[in-house]
């Protein structure tokens, strides 16, 4: 990648995670930026900086999934960027696994993790308490189809920004839902 096509991903993803009605597929992670708008800005070495790791895409979703907030500079010169994007590959190709381990922090009764009473679902608790990854409260809350149900009984802060957070990374997980299903079938079945 280029230091502007670095720049443009970059922003794409960002607004992506902050913006409502940005959506990085639907725009095929294009946006407004030009030329002249990144040759004017001061900060281009970050973006130089980015474009020669070795997986500029990924690298900087990774940092997003974890931080929607991330700036630039924290992602290009940051020790903790490295290792946010590492823990993020070996989640992402093993996915299976690291949901299989994170199905075992559940509770028995596979419904009741979903369930809104007065709190948070325990499946939200967990990943709030970081017991569980995001990738698996995506990947269930995407298997399970919980995300209407949920966004109609929950109106809080934290709510609202988790909320976003989770529509806006599930389209990002690569997973078979099929597969998914199936473990999930046969993990809860042999309990």
């Amino acid at each position: 990648m280029t230091p502007f096509e670095v720049f443009v991903t970059y922003t794409s993803l960002r607004n992506h995670f902050n913006v409502e009605k940005y959506d990085f597929f639907k725009y095929n992670g294009k946006t407004r930026v030009n030329t002249k708008s990144f040759d004017n800005r001061k900060d281009k070495f970050f973006f130089e900086k980015l474009a020669k790791h070795r997986d500029p895409h990924n690298f900087m979703l990774s940092n997003f999934a974890a931080n929607s907030k991330a700036w630039v500079r924290d992602i290009a010169y940051s020790e903790k960027a490295e290792e946010i994007y590492n823990e993020w590959m070996k989640k992402n190709q093993s996915l299976t696994y690291h949901i299989k381990n994170d199905l075992s922090k559940l509770h028995e009764n596979f419904d009741s993790n979903f369930v809104v009473n007065d709190t948070h679902p325990y499946i939200l608790r967990l990943f709030l308490a970081d017991k569980i990854s995001l990738e698996c409260i995506c990947v269930l809350t995407d298997a399970v189809g919980c995300y209407n149900y949920w966004a109609k009984k929950m109106d809080d802060p934290i709510w609202a920004d988790l909320s976003l957070k989770i529509r806006k990374y599930i389209p990002f997980i690569k997973y078979d839902k099929e597969k998914i299903r199936k473990l999930v079938i046969d993990y809860y079945s042999n309990q």
